[in-house]
């Protein structure tokens, strides 16, 4: 028994030490032409619930701009905004965003196990989009290290979150994933605007032209071995509008009758 134990735990012990161990869900690979094929489309509103969706996600979207320093609101602040500043709003919105995929596709879970019916494909499209920001947050953590103030808000904003979009979630799914689809796209919006100040010249980031990506980047996103930070930024903002057709599709038409029509990796 302990032989065998001992066997066990060296061979696991083995594994999880293996070097460039690659355990991410199937999830999309861009190439470069779509990389470069980004739509700000915007959702028209036609129901209540997709109207309270919009204006929840734009009254959030204000109070984080003047929070996070990404809109001037006193006189003494510049319109400038600092790298430091952009790592802060970016990691704070990957850390919401990785909410709404997981508590969904746990409710879609535990919906299959009560009915006892199939989901038709959908809980793993939402447990790989909420793996998907995790990631995007674990590649700007290699950029910057976030403070105890910083992490206290997140721990305070996820708490919050994940409370409210659970229990709204067993009432007004479809408005859930709506809310989920607009705020997708304030982030494709946010990450075109950080991809045109990296490429300005002058600009506080603009040395992400030349900054070589990390190798975990590299190997998720499936980019160039000279790939830089401006193309791992461009691969995070296709993959926010990915999520955001994703979920105004589901807003859409939330059944389980339909099969998902974006198969693992897709």
């Amino acid at each position: 028994m302990n032989r065998h134990l001992s066997k066990l735990l060296k061979r696991s012990f083995s594994l999880s030490t293996k070097p460039n161990q690659n355990y991410t869900m199937p999830h999309p690979i861009w190439n470069k032409p779509e990389l470069e094929q980004v739509s700000l489309e915007h959702k028209t509103a036609i129901t209540f619930g997709d109207h309270f969706a919009y204006y929840f996600i734009q009254s959030m979207r204000l109070g984080f701009d003047v929070m996070s320093g990404y809109k001037k609101t006193l006189p003494f602040q510049s319109e400038l905004v600092s790298e430091k500043k952009w790592i802060n709003r970016v990691l704070f919105l990957e850390t919401v965003a990785g909410v709404p995929g997981f508590v969904a596709g746990m409710h879609r879970h535990l919906r299959s196990l009560r009915g006892m019916k199939r989901d038709q494909g959908w809980i793993h499209t939402l447990l790989e989009e909420a793996e998907n920001e995790r990631i995007h947050l674990l590649t700007f953590l290699n950029i910057k290290k976030p403070s105890l103030i910083f992490r206290t808000g997140v721990v305070l904003a996820q708490a919050w979150y994940v409370a409210l979009f659970g229990v709204a979630y067993i009432f007004w799914p479809r408005v859930c994933h709506r809310i989920v689809g607009y705020l997708e796209e304030e982030a494709v919006k946010t990450y075109t605007h950080m991809i045109h100040e990296i490429e300005r010249e002058g600009s506080p980031i603009h040395s992400w032209t030349t900054r070589k990506a990390n190798q975990n980047s590299i190997e998720y996103w499936g980019l160039d071995e000279n790939a830089t930070l401006l193309d791992v930024v461009k691969a995070i903002r296709k993959d926010e509008e990915h999520h955001k057709d994703v979920n105004h599709y589901f807003a859409d038409d939330y059944t389980q009758s339909k099969p998902n029509p974006f198969p693992p990796g897709k």
